[in-house]
């Protein structure tokens, strides 16, 4: 399952994060594969087509977050070409590492 979060109201908290206010943003959500079909690129994959997606549907820049115990989506995001920003407390006081790529 793979999710790309497009609402620009649901997304202002993290575009202020971001201090990406003035941009059109996306996010690349929560992803999810089945344990038995892990380590396969299903995740690269699925984040490859999202990424193709936002920028046919023309937004500034794509985000996400990720645990920072969650390595294997760390290396994900990286590997399909986010970078890490900054770790930081989300206002649900979850910790997280938070990566983006401007897109155009």
């Amino acid at each position: 399952m793979a999710q790309l979060y497009i609402s620009q109201d649901m997304l202002s908290d993290f575009k202020k994060e971001f201090g990406l206010e003035q941009y059109n943003v996306c996010e690349l959500g929560g992803n999810l594969v089945l344990p038995e079909y892990r380590g396969r690129g299903i995740t690269t994959e699925l984040q490859t087509i999202e990424l193709e997606l936002a920028q046919k549907l023309d937004f500034d820049y794509i985000i996400s977050m990720a645990h920072p115990d969650n390595i294997s989506s760390q290396k994900t995001l990286e590997k399909v070409g986010l970078k890490f920003v900054k770790e930081t407390k989300l206002n649900n006081g979850f910790l997280r590492k938070l990566y983006m790529l401007r897109l155009k």
